[in-house]
């Protein structure tokens, strides 16, 4: 939400770094192995903590996370020059200044319809702080919203995929634009020991559009 802190100057939050702050964890815990749940991005981090170290996680549920669409090579180099225009231009000074909470919720339900209002409101009491103007802002740190420069290699994610041992548990919104990929066999096709679960009523947002049918599906499979 947040609340934690920001990565330092000249830093930035690459995937692998989301990958060790995991590691580091999962340690913390000091359990031999977790069960393991993302979503979207979250996803991704998920199933490549996993295919690092497949004995450590002892299930994995991905919602909406098994990576996003594959890239070639030859996006490497527009992608690289499109990262550092946004850095540049954009970095930690673009906030959105909202009058109020509510302001921030509403924006929040712009996204995404399904969001229930008191949920919305829920979040963005959470997720947001006044700045010196009196301004409502969201207290994330704005590197986040400009695009990472590593393409995401479908190529390199199988093999990560490819070494995961445990049960995994894929879940997908009914209704997302994600449900129309068809990139993602390939993947399905090298993970061990699969299921899949739809949600109705759910797009992207699975956990705030149908959170009851999300965690009966979830806890299902955590106890089989």
């Amino acid at each position: 939400m947040g609340d934690s802190g920001w990565v330092g100057a000249g830093g930035y939050y690459h995937f692998p770094d989301y990958v060790f702050d995991l590691d580091c964890v999962t340690r913390a815990f000091g359990a031999p192995s977790i069960r393991l749940i993302g979503h979207s991005m979250g996803g991704t981090i998920s199933l490549l903590y996993a295919g690092t170290f497949p004995k450590r996680v002892s299930k994995l549920s991905l919602i909406e996370g098994i990576g996003p669409l594959g890239m070639s090579y030859a996006d490497a180099p527009p992608r690289m020059e499109k990262w550092i225009t946004e850095v540049r231009e954009r970095g930690r000074g673009h906030f959105r200044e909202y009058t109020s909470i509510e302001a921030g919720a509403s924006q929040l339900r712009q996204t995404n319809p399904r969001l229930h209002p008191a949920l919305a409101l829920d979040l963005a009491r959470a997720a947001m702080k006044q700045n010196d103007k009196g301004k409502w802002v969201w207290k994330f740190d704005p590197l986040h919203r400009t695009l990472t420069p590593q393409p995401f290699y479908t190529a390199q994610a199988l093999e990560f995929l490819r070494r995961i041992e445990c049960p995994v548990l894929i879940v997908d919104g009914k209704e997302s634009r994600q449900a129309r990929r068809t990139d993602k066999q390939e993947r399905y096709d090298v993970i061990a020991n699969y299921r899949r679960a739809t949600i109705d009523s759910a797009g992207h947002m699975v956990h705030q559009d149908n959170p009851e049918q999300l965690a009966e599906v979830v806890a299902a499979f955590l106890k089989s």
